[in-house]
């Protein structure tokens, strides 16, 4: 299976409870953390992007490989890719990135690199956070 994310879908991913912008989004991102939270799935290269990625494909925001919010997105994006230090194109597994996150993803970290997302307020990611 190849996927892709962009840098700020790592912890998306890690904090993803099911929750999403359509039915479809919701199968498809619940699909991709069913895969990577298996033995195979977590050793699984994934690529980071800069444009649209697997969880992306069936958003509704998705304007044939371009977020109709690209510019907010954009922020997030170059945000986690600082704060976790990747570079599109690189390629990290599963078992990586939730390392990666654990050491570099501290709370006042992630209230600076989250701070536009229209998600923060409902407190997901922050809890699983916390518990890391």
């Amino acid at each position: 299976m190849q996927i892709a994310f962009r840098p700020h879908h790592f912890l998306c991913a890690l904090c993803f409870q099911g929750k999403g912008y359509s039915p479809q989004f919701i199968a498809n991102f619940t699909a991709i953390m069913a895969y990577l939270n298996t033995p195979l799935g977590e050793n699984t290269p994934i690529t980071v992007t800069a444009n649209t990625d697997s969880i992306c494909s069936p958003c509704p925001h998705n304007q044939q490989g371009l977020c109709e919010t690209e510019a907010s997105i954009a922020v997030l994006d170059n945000a986690h890719k600082e704060a976790l230090n990747l570079q599109i194109g690189d390629e990290i597994t599963w078992k990586e990135a939730k390392n990666l996150i654990a050491k570099q993803i501290t709370l006042p970290t992630f209230h600076r690199i989250c701070a536009t997302c229209s998600w923060k307020k409902l407190g997901l990611c922050e809890n699983v956070l916390r518990d890391l």
